[in-house]
């Protein structure tokens, strides 16, 4: 007998708001986490003594707020941090352009460095937001099904259809047009300022492992814009006490409904018994039979990791073969003694902070990932969480978080686990942050430096790649983890997938988990099988 409903793999965010919308329906679930810490890549830990560090994800800006009431949770409980500043560029020589809250204060700084710009820059707010808007209606809904739809499904289509249209036939337009365009093509078209494009061209660089010239960058803008007010950039909410502090509510939140959830159990294998999950092998020894079997981290390590190729068919393990995990992104940590002397550096530094000076920059810095090679003078993109909440750290003390693109995970020469590539790295990124922020070097009390074969060991990230799979248009809804299998299901029958390499895709939004949830609720309602190829 099944000692329990669900097992959950993972405490990821997405695991977690599976775990609490199948325990408000009464299943009886426990989440199982190999860390001692809950989060996953939204989690924080103590990598310095007394501080409390965001270890990956650095903002919550793409969180759906409605799962907090879906899950019962008050959103007063979490204190949401918006800034006065969105993004300051770091342009050199001590100078910075920076994206405020407040329109007329960006348009004045905008101003600065082109008129034209500034005056065009409200109508590229809009449009951003009019793009995303529309956007999100796919992303907050399952996949559509192409072949063999319902038509109780087509009806569903037709809906979510006729409210795109809402917004317009033209912006629904525009829409499919700019999808596929590169980043720089779509700036090209608005702007005319080389340190304004170089700036907004860094929202299409997450999830990728291109620059701004590849395509599908133009869809990266709008899906990173697609959550909080994104004030014509991305969308930055900061959550006070850290990242981990959304992972711990959603962890109480499960564990008040009636869920366990376990840190320090490592998940060695899934069990499958004549093509069904029941239940999970601990690496201690422990066997855990359940209902169903959900899997929160990345779809190649659920499959060829915890399930085995050969439980497999041979066309699924090529499909999940070919999956694109390809992590570009190192995260150096610092533990300052104060701020560098940037004018207005506490409001400037509140966002995020970015040396990106123009596209071409950002261009030669992924050419380098493409072949192999960590970026000579990489892209930073910068978050000072102490600035908004000074108990993350010993008072006089600062903390900054620096994502660097490009480090591939793949190097054509060298090793990860070789101290020259990492000091190579960690020189490099130094030396770029001090060109363009000069002073902060002789403020690092401290540093950790992790590599994407660190976020791989420590993180559970196959590949370094944060987002469980890239954000390109070819694995995106449907196609998501793979073709014939993007509604949460799997070919082991009760086995499903919630994780952020599912519809509709990564970053901190909580979407993968809460869809993969009402998937799971209904199979369980209707009295169909737990799993199995898309269904209508």
């Amino acid at each position: 007998m099944s000692g329990y409903d669900a097992v959950v793999v993972g405490a990821g965010h997405n695991a977690l708001v599976t775990a609490v919308m199948l325990a408000r329906e009464g299943w009886k679930v426990l989440v199982l986490e190999r860390r001692g810490v809950v989060g996953g890549a939204a989690a924080s830990d103590e990598l310095f003594p007394d501080c409390r560090v965001n270890v990956a994800a650095q903002d919550a800006g793409l969180f759906q707020r409605e799962i907090l009431s879906e899950l019962g949770l008050d959103a007063r409980e979490l204190e949401w941090v918006h800034p006065a500043a969105v993004a300051t560029s770091l342009t050199g020589g001590g100078e910075a352009l920076t994206l405020w809250r407040d329109p007329g204060r960006t348009r004045d700084e905008i101003a600065r460095y082109s008129p034209a710009d500034a005056q065009r820059f409200p109508e590229w707010a809009d449009y951003l937001r009019s793009m995303a808007r529309v956007l999100r209606i796919g992303l907050e809904h399952p996949p559509p099904i192409l072949h063999g739809a319902s038509a109780r499904e087509r009806l569903r289509m037709l809906r979510l259809l006729l409210r795109a249209g809402r917004f317009g036939k033209r912006t629904v337009v525009e829409l499919l047009r700019a999808l596929p365009m590169p980043a720089r093509d779509l700036l090209d078209d608005w702007f005319v300022n080389d340190a304004l494009k170089g700036m907004l061209a860094t929202t299409a660089l997450a999830g990728a492992r291109q620059g701004p010239s590849a395509m599908g960058g133009a869809f990266r803008m709008f899906y990173h814009a697609a959550g909080s007010e994104a004030c014509g950039f991305r969308s930055t909410v900061f959550v006070r006490g850290g990242m981990g502090v959304l992972s711990e509510a959603l962890a109480d939140a499960a564990r008040m409904h009636g869920a366990e959830v376990r840190t320090r159990a490592d998940v060695e294998s899934i069990l499958v018994e004549d093509g069904v999950a029941t239940g999970v092998l601990l690496a201690g020894g422990e066997e855990v039979f359940a209902g169903c079997v959900v899997s929160g981290v990345d779809p190649r390590r659920t499959f060829f990791g915890l399930v085995g190729a050969p439980r497999l068919g041979p066309e699924f393990n090529r499909k999940v073969a070919n999956i694109q995990l390809h992590g570009t992104t190192a995260a150096l940590h610092l533990l300052l003694d104060g701020l560098p002397p940037l004018p207005d550096a506490v409001d400037r530094l509140s966002g995020r902070t970015l040396v990106a000076p123009d596209l071409d920059y950002l261009e030669r810095a992924g050419d380098d990932a493409k072949y192999g090679r960590c970026s000579a003078r990489p892209h930073l993109d910068m978050v000072v969480p102490t600035l908004h909440n000074p108990a993350l750290a010993p008072a006089g003390r600062h903390l900054a978080s620096i994502q660097i693109r490009y480090a591939p995970y793949r190097l054509r020469s060298g090793s990860w686990a070789d101290g020259a590539t990492h000091d190579d790295l960690l020189a490099g990124a130094l030396e770029v942050l001090d060109e363009f922020l000069p002073g902060l070097r002789e403020r690092i009390v401290d540093h950790r430096l992790l590599t994407p074969l660190d976020l791989e060991t420590e993180l559970g990230l196959t590949g370094g790649d944060e987002y469980h799979g890239q954000m390109g248009l070819d694995q995106l809804l449907f196609m998501r983890p793979v073709p014939g299998w993007g509604r949460y299901r799997t070919p082991v029958e009760r086995l499903f997938l919630c994780g952020s390499g599912t519809h509709p895709g990564g970053g901190v939004t909580g979407g993968p988990g809460r869809l993969a949830a009402r998937e799971i609720l209904r199979d369980g309602k209707r009295g169909a099988p737990l799993g199995g190829r898309d269904q209508p």
